[in-house]
């Protein structure tokens, strides 16, 4: 049977009870083809009215974040006070696989449709709820915001200039990230609940999920390196050189993480401006070396770029292998002709509205391609066909039913019996099976001796007399804990027969590899699904296996800087605002690790494997996509907000008592003004004509803003959000790595922090994975592995290769044994 151009959700059922919180995972879900129905209170739902809007024109259909994240839903009207509002949402999640809601933590049980309540009657039903703090611990009550889970989450504190205060990303990246989450663990409990015909809760807290995704700058720098990470500016602390130089034209983003690369930029540097200095070898070697000369090798970068246009720095910067990039402004990132040549963006039809380009879905299934974007839908718009009768029933399943593969299945985790194997390095690829080990399935990564994993080259900052330590690095045990080890020369073509052995009783292969180079060696998805007809395989790379930049060098903040995020984000008179977790990674990350879930249930449905291709860049535009919509529909340069919101006023990172201590607050309405008002006991504030109501608020915002930090200024951080949190005003303390482990409670209930067995430390802590399934909860069961740690067992039990045969591959060096 043909099934190319099959949608992989086909046949699912979703109810969304959300707001801009949960959007973008729904989005998900209707994008790769279930049913998505939006369930909006009469009237319809708020973020309706969100601004900006098409052609700066408000209307419930003209809010850009509200058509991005809206695309392929249908949407009815229920008013869930009511009787029949309950019993008609009830009727539809009996027919439903997954419910997403965003509700008060308790607010469904209220009403009588608690997770308990619904599975009842339908006890195969996935239950996914996304707050601000989770469904228990002390917190669990307080109100959040987009900024506050930033601030919480440790995202902002990292972000930005030193002396600027901690600042959020543009667009809403932790109602983002939440999403993802919510999707990957909704897969998981819907991948097992086919299994074993039972649902769970999926509790996912806005503050969990951006700890995760900024985890680079979390615990494992704190507790292992005695380095808490802060603003640095545009530069990275583990990367040196790295930053923002000025060209001729613009400017472009450098970052150097190889020995080799550094010899090239020095070259350059003194072939150009005869400079001689920059090759002196005491620059050589890992960025360590070079760290304490920054400004130094800043000033030579400076000399060598400003004689430059930006094309030309990148250009001849790609062809020396030097990662050099934009740093695109928001039209640029429309016109880029990489995102062109691709076909990235596509036009939806909004009707009578006309027709306007949206940022596409950045994730590319050879096999189940994403459905085409329709227009978000009218309120009301399927409410005579969802509440009239005919929508009652379960979506039918064109292309099958699931295959059984439930033998030796352990119920009690939610990814047994599935097998992945990884050829992966750094972060994007690696957490793909870091998430998926913890939830149960077997991953097996391949390593080679000469070319170890980034992760493996960790010298200890307080022991450098120890040299490199393979074992040891804490990013060693955030992207590879729970994993299994095996080591071959891959150059060698008994190698290369081996893993396809293993790739043909292997469920998923994940690669990050270069474009092309897993190919090359004769390990691309074409000869290995030879082997095994069945294999999903997912490839992520920065720019994709296509298009003029698919061979470009670059690393997770080059693509902050490609994709416009860099300049979109942080405060007007900054033209580059970085993070220090390489964010476009475990972006990469997640949104594959969905596509591979979405492709193991149509395999099981249709036993057909397929590719996945992921490209950064990509990923990083959908990220913000609602800023990009601002240039797609109306032709303007998307505004630098900072940490201020056209949706909230006031809006901001204010200054504490104690050095480098803030508070984010956020105050959504008139009512939220007042209380913020009375609490900081300034109630001529209210009355002030400036600060009358929204819109003047936003007009006024530099001078509310000197009053609110004349107010935090003499307080601590922690005591105003336990004060403005009683009061009911989101506010949050911008939290480091430090006050998440120490003095953040709700962290502790939640034991987010995860103590993970270790094999030469015996135990260490590592930021949590925030994938909580009420039924299968996760863990990581080991860290710390040696290279080829487990090649005994995956050659000899998985594959049966007899001792003899076992022996004579590591006596020809096929088979690296392990090292210690």
């Amino acid at each position: 049977m043909d099934t190319k151009g099959t949608l992989a959700l086909a046949g699912r059922r979703v109810i969304e009870l959300t707001d801009p919180a949960g959007a973008y995972c729904g989005k998900l879900f209707a994008d790769m083809g279930a049913e998505v129905i939006k369930v909006e209170r009469p009237g319809g739902d708020a973020a309706r009215f969100e601004p900006p809007f098409w052609n700066g024109v408000p209307g419930p259909d003209r809010s850009l974040p509200f058509l991005y994240h809206n695309t392929n839903k249908c949407a009815i009207q229920l008013d869930l006070e009511s009787d029949r509002g309950r019993d008609d949402f009830r009727r539809l999640a009996e027919e439903a696989d997954l419910v997403i809601e965003t509700l008060p933590p308790g607010r469904l049980a209220e009403l009588g449709l608690g997770y308990g309540q619904l599975a009842e009657s339908n006890p195969a039903l996935v239950l996914a709820s996304i707050t601000g703090f989770g469904q228990d611990g002390p917190h669990r009550s307080y109100r959040s915001a987009d900024i506050v889970a930033n601030a919480l989450g440790g995202a902002m504190y990292v972000t930005g200039e030193e002396e600027d205060p901690p600042v959020k990303l543009a667009g809403s990246q932790a109602h983002l990230v939440g999403s993802m989450f919510a999707a990957v663990g909704s897969m998981f409990a819907l991948h097992r609940a086919a299994r074993t015909g039972r649902g769970q809760h999926v509790d996912v807290s806005l503050a969990e999920a951006v700890a995760a995704a900024s985890h680079i700058a979390g615990v494992g720098k704190w507790l292992e390196d005695g380095i808490i990470p802060r603003r640095v500016g545009t530069g990275l602390v583990a990367s040196c050189p790295s930053g923002a130089f000025p060209c001729r034209d613009g400017q472009v983003y450098l970052m150097v993480n190889r020995p080799l690369h550094w010899k090239a930029l020095a070259e350059w540097i003194h072939e150009v401006t005869g400079n001689r200095e920059v090759l002196d070898p005491m620059f050589d070697g890992p960025s360590s070396s070079r760290l304490p000369y920054r400004e130094l090798l800043d000033l030579f970068i400076g000399e060598l770029t400003s004689q430059l246009d930006v094309d030309e720095a990148i250009r001849e910067g790609q062809r020396r292998h030097i990662a050099f990039t934009p740093i695109n402004t928001g039209s640029g990132v429309i016109a880029d002709p990489h995102l062109a040549e691709r076909g990235f963006f596509v036009e939806v039809d909004h009707g009578e509205q006309g027709r306007l380009r949206h940022p596409g879905v950045p994730y590319h299934p050879t096999r189940t391609p994403p459905r085409n974007p329709t227009r978000p839908p009218r309120v009301g718009e399927h409410d005579a066909r969802v509440l009239g009768g005919e929508g009652w029933a379960r979506p039918r399943r064109e292309d099958g039913t699931p295959k059984d593969r439930g033998e030796g299945v352990d119920p009690s985790q939610a990814l047994s019996g599935l097998r992945i194997v990884e050829f992966t390095a750094g972060l994007a690829g690696p957490w793909i099976g870091r998430l998926m080990a913890y939830c149960g399935a077997e991953v097996i990564k391949v390593e080679s001796e000469k070319y170890p994993d980034v992760t493996r080259l960790y010298v200890p900052p307080d022991a450098p007399e120890m040299g490199n330590q393979p074992r040891l690095s804490p990013w060693f045990t955030d992207w590879n804990g729970g994993k299994k080890f095996v080591s071959l020369d891959l150059e060698k073509p008994e190698s290369v027969e081996l893993c396809k052995r293993l790739a043909g009783i292997s469920d998923v292969v994940v690669e990050n590899y270069s474009t092309g180079v897993l190919a090359k060696l004769g390990l691309g998805y074409e000869a290995l699904s030879q082997e095994n007809p069945e294999l999903v395989m997912v490839g992520s790379t920065g720019y994709g296996a296509t298009g003029p930049n698919r061979s470009f060098v670059t690393w997770g903040p080059n693509i902050e800087a490609h994709a416009g995020l860099a300049y979109l984000s942080g405060f007007p008179e900054r033209n580059c605002t970085m993070t220090q977790f390489a964010y476009p990674d475990p972006l990469s990350a997640l949104h594959g690790l969905f596509a591979v879930m979405c492709a193991l249930e149509h395999r099981d449905r249709t036993s057909e494997g397929q590719y996945i291709e992921i490209a950064q860049l990509e990923v990083t535009v959908a990220a913000i996509g609602e800023r990009v919509m601002e240039f797609l529909a109306n032709g303007e340069e998307p505004r630098k907000l900072g940490n201020r919101s056209m949706a909230a006023a006031p809006q901001g990172c204010y200054r504490c008592s104690g050095e480098d201590r803030w508070i984010a607050i956020s105050v959504a309405s008139d009512e939220d003004f007042r209380t913020l008002c009375e609490v900081a006991e300034h109630p001529e504030w209210a009355m002030d004509a400036r600060f009358e109501d929204h819109e003047a608020r936003v007009e006024h915002a530099d001078e509310l803003d000197s009053l609110i930090e004349a107010w935090t200024g003499q307080r601590n951080e922690f005591e105003l959000m336990e004060r403005l949190q009683a009061a009911g005003v989101a506010a949050g303390v911008a939290q480091n790595t430090e006050d998440q482990v120490e003095r953040d409670p709700q962290f502790a209930a939640r034991k987010y922090f995860e103590r993970i067995p270790h094999g030469v430390k015996g135990t260490v802590t590592a930021n949590g994975i925030p994938l909580r399934l009420s039924e299968t909860p996760g863990r990581t069961t080991h860290a710390g592995n040696a290279r080829g740690e487990h090649n005994a067992y995956v050659f000899r039990e998985l594959l049966g290769l007899e001792a003899s045969e076992y022996a004579g591959l590591v006596d020809q060096g096929v088979i690296e044994e392990f090292d210690d």
